[in-house]
């Protein structure tokens, strides 16, 4: 039987994963399917990926690595992913993964100039996308959890890419090419694990209090429509 990739690209901070495991089990509890439908690939600890045909589709995690640094094993996702493409593979990519995704296909991730930015903001899908199967269930409009320090630059190159939500300062939220989608933002993360990222980064109290989502099942929906309506498991 074929399985679902996780391409997993670093470790969350050991005091998170301490209670709340790492990227991919975040990720396998929000598809709501058993731990043997997947098979990980730790790119960062030296796994090599395998032809994109061995698998149903993928889903590439966010990393505490940055996408400037030109690691060889960023190049050897890179590559993958452009077989990945023309073979029609499902693919998603969360964070870095998206801006991984981006970089592949032609666009230009740089580094925010006022910081990171982390806490939960508001993804606004594009009119046109509103009933793009990734949304099911959003209305359109709906808050998640962000933590990144790179945005991808507007606009990517013509490569029937299209930019398929935004936040509300027009910064790019998700991506689509064919099959391939990414998302800036966090479909994984829980109120729990963002907290502990936000007293990481050494933020206020205040940032702490006003974490909560308005309805965190909209944000967490990302993941299991991926696997719902686009793999279609």
């Amino acid at each position: 039987m074929r399985k679902i990739l996780i391409i997993k690209c670093g470790d969350t901070f050991s005091e998170v994963k301490n209670i709340y495991g790492d990227f991919e089990d975040w990720i396998i509890k929000q598809t709501q399917l058993p731990g043997q439908v997947f098979k990980i690939f730790d790119l960062p600890k030296g796994d090599s990926l395998q032809h994109p045909g061995e698998y149903i589709a993928a889903i590439i995690t966010g990393s505490h690595y940055n996408i400037n640094q030109r690691l060889p094993w960023i190049k050897h996702l890179k590559d993958w992913l452009v077989t990945a493409r023309y073979t029609n593979l499902p693919v998603l990519g969360i964070c870095f993964g998206h801006q991984v995704i981006a970089e592949t296909l032609g666009g230009k991730v740089i580094r925010i100039e006022t910081g990171r930015n982390i806490g939960k903001l508001t993804i606004k899908v594009d009119g046109n996308h509103t009933k793009n199967p990734l949304f099911k269930g959003t209305g359109g409009e709906f808050e998640s959890y962000v933590s990144h320090g790179w945005i991808i630059n507007d606009p990517i190159p013509g490569n029937d890419t299209e930019i398929i939500a935004r936040d509300l300062k027009g910064n790019i939220m998700a991506i689509m090419s064919g099959k391939i989608y990414g998302v800036q933002f966090h479909p994984e993360f829980s109120e729990g694990i963002m907290k502990m990222y936000l007293k990481e980064a050494k933020m206020p109290t205040s940032h702490l209090l006003g974490v909560k989502l308005r309805s965190e099942h909209k944000n967490q929906s990302i993941i299991s429509n991926f696997v719902d309506e686009i793999i279609k498991i």
